[in-house]
């Protein structure tokens, strides 16, 4: 059984309220960014979801356990995880000991979409809803006596940085390496610097992808990436976006880099063939 203390301050980090609702944010997460993930990030997930059932989208799991779970090394594994963060579908938080020392990590599933558009809803193909994550009756792993979340620790510099975690920042903190453009063009939608840089991370991800030359930030290709976020609003605002903003935007700018690289690829002429 879990320490009275611990599943105390366990159960405050539940972010769903049933095993029902965390399955469904997830099939909605895949069912948007399945194309683009590994295999492994999302053998990952839905590993974690499997442990996240007692609490419900709370996991205590050692890495070298979910590594012996599906079947991969260590590092795949922190990959894989690294790469669920990124997009916000899995957080970390650390864990300490009474007596001292680093626990494992506890890993919360959060329901993504929810944080960038909250009024639209993931519309599931049938095919898709007919599958679930597949969340078994598992007992949720035992924690140890001794682990007690990092957050009650007594370190004012870590309560900062925690409590910094909780402000909402405007599109003046997003991060340099986000064009000015690129911020100027969607700080009137989402006054949020953490959204304006998760649509940036899907830029680059499709830029990536797309293996075009040219670089992203030049004038010329940054004004088609503008203005598929302006065509993505549009579509939002005419209700024809079916799935979630982010996912829509990531496509439309991914149609466009497909143009780049089609200019780029020199015709042949087919006449010294003949």
């Amino acid at each position: 059984m879990l320490k009275s203390a611990n599943y105390t301050e366990m159960k405050q980090l539940q972010s769903f309220k049933d095993v029902a609702t965390m399955n469904e944010a997830i099939r909605g997460f895949l069912y948007t960014y399945k194309h683009e993930l590994a295999p492994s990030a999302i053998t990952v997930l839905k590993t974690v979801s499997r442990y996240a059932c007692k609490i419900v989208g709370v996991a205590f799991l050692k890495v070298d356990t979910i590594a012996k779970l599906t079947e991969s090394s260590k590092r795949t594994v922190q990959r894989a995880l690294k790469t669920l963060e990124t997009y916000g579908v899995i957080e970390r938080k650390a864990t300490m000991r009474e007596k001292g020392g680093s626990g494992h990590n506890v890993y919360i599933i959060r329901a993504v979409d929810d944080c960038v558009t909250p009024d639209v809803t993931a519309e599931m193909s049938s095919r898709e809803e007919a599958k679930s994550v597949g969340v078994p009756s598992v007992e949720q792993p035992k924690v140890s006596s001794e682990t007690v979340i990092a957050k009650t620790s007594p370190s004012k510099r870590i309560n900062k940085r925690i409590n910094v975690k909780d402000v909402q920042f405007d599109e003046s903190f997003t991060p340099s390496n986000v064009p000015q453009e690129f911020v100027d063009a969607t700080a009137p939608f989402y006054r949020s610097a953490d959204v304006i840089y998760r649509l940036w991370n899907r830029v680059l991800i499709a830029y990536k992808k797309s293996t075009v030359n040219r670089p992203v930030e030049e004038n010329e290709v940054l004004s088609d990436v503008i203005q598929a976020f302006k065509e993505s609003v549009f579509a939002h605002k005419a209700s024809k976006i079916r799935t979630t903003f982010e996912g829509y935007f990531y496509r439309v700018v991914e149609a466009k880099l497909a143009v780049w690289k089609r200019r780029e690829i020199p015709l042949v002429n087919w006449l010294e063939f003949a």
